[in-house]
């Protein structure tokens, strides 16, 4: 196996570089027939605020649209999803100013709200993230989303959410009530993750307040009461197999809510079964995306659009 090197750069950074991912070969599940108009929609008459991703659902399985302006698509796409520790407390909202920062760029952005503990437990959250992902191909003629070029980004309990959606081989298990379907392999090029969970097999090296305040509320139990096959289940890392598309991990040293060793084990695990994969580790603690600690900030944005460039180039 290819040892990992480590480079420092700048305040502390660290890069680990994997290689590049083979072909996704998912197990199948049934292709949706996307709506194709006969006439182009004006876009500024679409509806891009609080649109709902399942018919007559939950008042939070929302999602806003945001499109560069005075362009036209098809245009990458970012289906961006806030953390929070699986509870209630933030919203889509969270992700305004870097759908600016991306429209600025060319790419559209999806915002979601999805379903929150302690009202919805496991699995609604990830039902969520892929039933919006399915929204995102269903509707990508109308919109102008290039489904051959859509990237997930999320930080912390979205973090974990995006993970879900890069390394899931059988979505159809998450797709329960979901008026959308998935294409049958390639839903997804890439995953950016800010400071995400990744295995929930064990809790140790946790702080009692994470597991206390975010993941019981998640499990909605304590973790002696949830069956071991279920922790499987609901953990990016048991899905590896190195199908996944190139990931790229983001995580401060100074964390205190999740520890950065869980994004260097997440990344070798990805990078050992041969997908290809970045991390890179800031001196800067949990929240540093939303600029908390500005030289990280800066930072880790450069840093997404490098590497976002690098993955569409030509």
């Amino acid at each position: 196996m290819k040892k990992t090197i480590l480079a420092i750069v700048g305040i502390g950074l660290l890069l680990i570089s994997g290689c590049s991912a083979p072909v996704r070969t998912p197990t199948p599940v049934p292709t949706t027939v996307l709506p194709i108009p006969t006439t182009a929609p004006e876009l500024s008459k679409l509806p891009k605020f609080d649109v709902p991703y399942v018919s007559n659902g939950d008042r939070l399985q929302r999602l806003d649209v945001f499109l560069p302006e005075g362009e036209d698509g098809p245009f990458p796409t970012i289906i961006a999803i806030y953390g929070g520790g699986f509870i209630a407390g933030r919203s889509k909202a969270a992700y305004y100013d870097l759908a600016s920062h991306f429209n600025e760029l060319g790419y559209a952005v999806v915002t979601i709200n999805y379903r929150v503990a302690p009202d919805f437990i496991y699995p609604a959250h990830v039902q969520d993230a892929f039933c919006a992902l399915a929204w995102v191909h269903a509707n990508a003629t109308i919109y102008g989303f290039d489904v051959e070029r859509i990237i997930a980004l999320g930080d912390s309990s979205g973090g974990y959410l995006v993970s879900m959606l890069g390394t899931v081989d059988t979505p159809s298990i998450y797709m329960e009530g979901c008026p959308n379907l998935l294409p049958q392999a390639d839903w997804i090029q890439g995953v950016v993750v800010f400071y995400g969970v990744y295995d929930f097999t064990s809790i140790d090296g946790y702080p009692d307040s994470t597991v206390r305040n975010a993941f019981e509320p998640f499990w909605g139990t304590t973790f002696d009461n949830v069956p071991a096959e279920t922790f499987v289940e609901m953990s990016p890392m048991s899905w590896i197999d190195g199908s996944e598309p190139p990931f790229l991990i983001i995580h401060g040293t100074n964390d205190g809510s999740i520890p950065s060793w869980t994004s260097e084990d997440f990344a070798s695990a990805l990078e050992e079964s041969g997908a290809a994969v970045e991390l890179w580790l800031l001196e800067a603690g949990h929240g540093l995306l939303f600029g908390t600690f500005l030289s990280a900030y800066v930072q880790s944005i450069e840093t997404v659009d490098a590497w976002l460039s690098t993955l569409f180039k030509g």
